[in-house]
């Protein structure tokens, strides 16, 4: 090819880019190129954006993107002894100091002596701000720290940049007003009455109180968690509850029918038994975030942004039992591992989170038997497939009649290791005849009762004695989990009411120790707080305690 001809080619090409960038220039057009680079450090053209630290280090911003240190919603971040600024509109096009009678009278104290406050920077403007992403120096020229990077970015690469920056942050999100704040909290058709008060009972609590928080004198047991309502400066806080009804095919209509009705700030746990994918993906679309649902089939991907999970579900239960046994097979031997999946959406993901870690062990033979939802899985069966397979291990996805399954074994049969799911199973699980519960073992996704006493009170505390039956599901100490790490975000957010900042805040939490899981763990882009599970077995007797067999398996 010749050199013209090269030439040519580039020329096209380039035109192409700039005609496609020109056709995108309106102001959504520009906000999403913006965003893009912002967020994933890809500029206009489809490239990495390039930058330097430190003075001659070349970084990649698709690594070392500006959410990393500002965070996603532009209002900055402390990590260690590193704080990171603010970098919206509201912050970056105003001085520092907005009141200049503060700034000449006021004075700071620094090793005994006195001297006159000074404004940190005045304002930025389109020039500044240019020459400071480019050159690494404020208004006033003072030069940041040598880790903030300088960047490459043409001119209109730059237009698209800063005004990005500008309109960053610069709205209240949907659902706020100067007096009030609106969210909503979802329940699907197939949730049993005591499960939907179980939830509901905690979330009537928190909008109650928050009607009484100017007088909290009325509700001192209240006070201390309640306190960090001061901070939304008395806004009424009102929950709307969205009913979802029929088939999951249909939520997404009823979702968008409720938002448009009523647009909410945030949503506030929610319950189904069925898969949360359609929820899921209407709070992603509109950038809605929602907070722990009480879903133990949540969305599993590792990308989304806008819903936090207090754990994967049953697919973390999966994977706890995958890596148990991977971990256990020594120089080849006890590979051969049978797993039995029936067809419903529990068992499915027990099996998913199971399938995806085993294969990326890269160890022992997996064979996989599906089982209809409505196929019998007896004891005869199960014995015909050991004698086929001739595994090591066995994991059971079966449900409640897998302990039936199990007793009706001939005492003679060769039993392998078996592993089932504790949620899966239910309460039929101590019932397993004893000389079973030596070679099963059972994903156990909870802190172990015996240490969970100390938490025990917490469900009282928010439904105010509400439940007429016992919460065995964990719904409502789930939902009190929810509440109390949302008023953690509340607090932080003091007025700055956006969607994205709350999600930043609630990243930088430490790690909270609340009823159920071992421990709730926060970090950006982490959407699943509980990353742990127990392998557990029965002790002896009818009353038989869980011994633990594993470490909290973190993920």
């Amino acid at each position: 090819m010749s050199r013209v001809t090269s030439l040519v080619i580039i020329g096209l090409i380039t035109s192409l880019a700039c005609n496609a960038i020109a056709a995108d220039t309106d102001s959504s057009g520009l906000n999403r190129l913006g965003e893009r680079m912002y967020r994933d450090g890809i500029l206009s053209d489809g490239t990495p954006l390039k930058g330097y630290v430190r003075g001659d280090v070349e970084i990649d911003s698709t690594m070392f993107s500006c959410t990393n240190c500002h965070a996603r919603g532009g209002l900055g971040s402390v990590e260690g002894q590193v704080s990171s600024p603010p970098v919206n509109g509201a912050t970056l096009f105003n001085p520092r100091y907005q009141y200049k009678d503060q700034i000449k009278n006021s004075i700071s104290k620094s090793k005994g002596k006195t001297r006159p406050a000074q404004a940190i920077r005045p304002a930025y403007t389109d020039e500044t701000l240019a020459n400071a992403l480019r050159g690494g120096m404020d208004p006033q020229g003072r030069e940041f720290v040598p880790i903030m990077p300088r960047y490459n970015l043409n001119d209109q690469d730059m237009q698209i940049m800063v005004t990005y920056l500008k309109n960053l942050s610069s709205r209240l999100s949907p659902g706020v007003t100067d007096k009030s704040i609106t969210f909503a909290t979802i329940v699907t058709d197939d949730v049993s009455t005591d499960d939907r008060q179980a939830m509901l009972a905690s979330i009537e609590t928190l909008v109650n109180i928050n009607q009484q928080t100017k007088n909290q004198k009325k509700f001192p047991q209240f006070a201390k968690m309640f306190r960090m309502l001061d901070t939304a400066f008395f806004r009424e806080i009102s929950v709307k509850t969205w009913e979802l009804k029929g088939e999951p095919a249909t939520w997404t209509a009823q979702l968008e029918t409720y938002y448009k009705r009523e647009p909410v700030f945030a949503i506030l746990g929610g319950i189904s038994n069925r898969p949360w994918q359609p929820i899921h993906d209407f709070c992603e679309t509109n950038q809605i975030p929602c907070l722990f649902p009480v879903t133990d089939l949540p969305a599993v991907a590792d990308k989304g942004w806008y819903t936090y999970y207090a754990s994967k579900g049953f697919y973390q239960e999966g994977e706890t039992a995958a890596r148990f046994i991977s971990d256990s097979i020594r120089d080849g031997a006890g590979g051969k591992v049978l797993q039995i999946v029936r067809n419903t959406d529990q068992g499915n993901a027990l099996a998913t989170g199971f399938t995806s870690t085993w294969n990326e062990s890269g160890r022992g033979q997996l064979q996989t038997i599906n089982l209809k939802q409505n196929q019998k899985m007896d004891s005869t069966l199960f014995q015909k497939l050991l004698l086929q397979y001739t595994p090591d291990s066995v994991v059971i996805w079966t449900g409640d009649e897998t302990v039936a399954t199990l007793a009706g074994l001939p005492p003679q049969t060769k039993r392998p290791q078996l592993y089932v799911s504790s949620r899966y199973v239910g309460k039929s699980i101590t019932s397993i005849p004893e000389p079973l519960r030596e070679n099963l073992f059972i994903t156990y996704p909870f802190r172990l009762p015996e240490d969970e006493q100390s938490f025990k009170g917490y469900q009282e505390f928010l439904t105010l004695g509400k439940l007429k039956q016992p919460d065995e599901k964990r719904i409502a100490t789930r939902t009190f989990s929810m509440i109390h790490i949302f008023l953690q975000g509340l607090k932080e957010l003091r007025q700055d009411f956006y969607r994205d900042t709350l999600l930043d805040v609630l990243a930088m939490r430490p790690d909270q120790y609340l009823p159920d899981f071992e421990r709730y763990s926060f970090g950006p882009g982490q959407r699943y707080a509980s990353k742990g599970c127990y392998l557990v077995q029965l002790g002896k007797g009818a009353t038989a305690r869980l011994i633990k067999k594993s470490d909290w398996v973190v993920f």
